[in-house]
């Protein structure tokens, strides 16, 4: 079994030619290799328990339909227990291929044609895709920005959308891009506002393990613990163990009829039964991965800190919002007065490619940048070398 220290994350592994969305799809689209700091997910190798349980797996020689097992179900809930204090029963849980897949399946149960739907600019564009592409009006409640970049709720547009008629809100916790981890008076001041106007909360906390600081991740169901309260949260060992590619995460809630009418929802459109090796993989590393998840997180700290040292001294003018949680860094360049556009542009064609601001809200993040310092430390003094290099081209 490795060690999982500095020395094993430095490692990183070679991910081209692997139909990898990160590098090769980035790659075929620009037309040249870049250094991709862009979609979320690590390049890191998964944790040993993790690659023995799907070995051991491909050594039965049938891979047919698959049962969910109570074993997976009782594995993550242990994990949720241990990790972060939440208590569920096997009854308050669902699966799902993936956070989209809940995100949409709520916007369809929990709403109808026109009805409004909260989120919180700048946020993760797929909240965006789940309401307006399920014909539900999209109700923007932008967040709070200081001069340090730090973000905070305005609750006072929030009620605003209520007012108005909104259904249901779409959380992020912790928060991508912002990085904020919303605390418990934070959660329940929404919550508290929301119950007052009947309107249902989905929370997608599929960051929840990537806490970087010393306060404790805080889910909605750590507030909303009642069972009738009509509240969801989404996660996935995807995000946290580096199994994207394997489609599983979990959709939890103590409402029963909420979670009945969800699974109902799902049925129709055929998510019946899961991945075999994603149900496999999920286990292990909800019942045997906590060394190899605690030295990727000192890793990360590592990490933000390097990438924040390297920014002061290249780019001074950068306002680099304070990262609690996620392994997704958000940056604010406007200072150089670079159109959106141009700031694309530059850093492909100086060989790094970014998340653009713009994918997370139009107006809440023009001039801004996403990176992903989940990678060999290497990878993230390069990128901002080559960041800089385009900033001042």
């Amino acid at each position: 079994m490795n060690k999982y220290d500095c020395s094993f994350f430095d490692r990183g592994v070679e991910r081209r030619g692997t139909a990898c969305e990160k590098w090769d799809g980035i790659s075929q689209r620009l037309g040249h290799d870049v250094l991709p700091m862009w979609v979320a997910d690590m390049d890191f190798a998964c944790a040993d328990e993790i690659m023995d349980a799907i070995r051991h797996r491909t050594m039965h020689p049938v891979f047919g339909y698959t049962d969910y097992t109570d074993q997976c179900t009782q594995a993550l809930l242990s994990f949720l227990r241990r990790r972060h204090g939440l208590a569920l029963q096997p009854e308050n849980h669902a699966m799902l291929p993936c956070v989209i897949t809940g995100l949409k399946t709520a916007v369809l149960t929990l709403t109808q044609p026109g009805d409004g739907v909260i989120v919180q600019p700048p946020v993760y564009g797929p909240f965006y895709s789940s309401v307006r592409d399920n014909g539900r009006e999209l109700m923007e409640c932008p967040l709070h920005r200081d001069e340090r970049g730090h973000y905070t709720m305005d609750l006072t547009s929030v009620e605003e959308a209520l007012r108005s008629g909104a259904k249901l809100m779409l959380l992020c916790n912790p928060q991508n891009p912002a990085g904020r981890m919303w605390t418990q008076q934070e959660l329940t001041n929404l919550w508290q506002l929301l119950e007052r106007y009947g309107c249902a909360l989905v929370s997608d906390e599929i960051h929840m393990d990537f806490v970087l600081g010393d306060k404790p991740f805080v889910s909605i169901l750590s507030v909303a613990k009642g069972e009738a309260d009509r509240v969801a949260a989404l996660t996935s060992a995807s995000k946290t163990f580096n199994l994207a590619g394997l489609q599983q995460a979990s959709l939890l809630c103590r409402n029963k009829d909420m979670l009945a009418a969800m699974k109902k929802q799902m049925s129709c459109a055929g998510v019946t039964q899961g991945n075999v090796f994603a149900m496999v993989a999920t286990e292990a590393a909800h019942l045997h991965g906590d060394a190899w998840l605690d030295g990727m997180l000192d890793y990360l700290r590592k990490a933000y800190s390097l990438l924040a040292e390297e920014l002061a001294k290249r780019l001074p003018q950068a306002v680099l919002t304070p990262l609690e949680a996620t392994y997704l860094a958000w940056i604010d360049l406007r200072a150089y007065g670079l159109p959106p556009e141009e700031l694309v542009k530059r850093t492909n064609d100086h060989g790094v490619a970014f998340t653009e601001g713009t994918f997370f809200g139009k107006e809440t993040g023009a001039g801004f940048l996403r990176i992903n310092i989940a990678c060999p430390h290497s990878h993230t003094l390069e990128a901002v070398k080559r960041l800089e290099a385009a900033i001042k081209a």
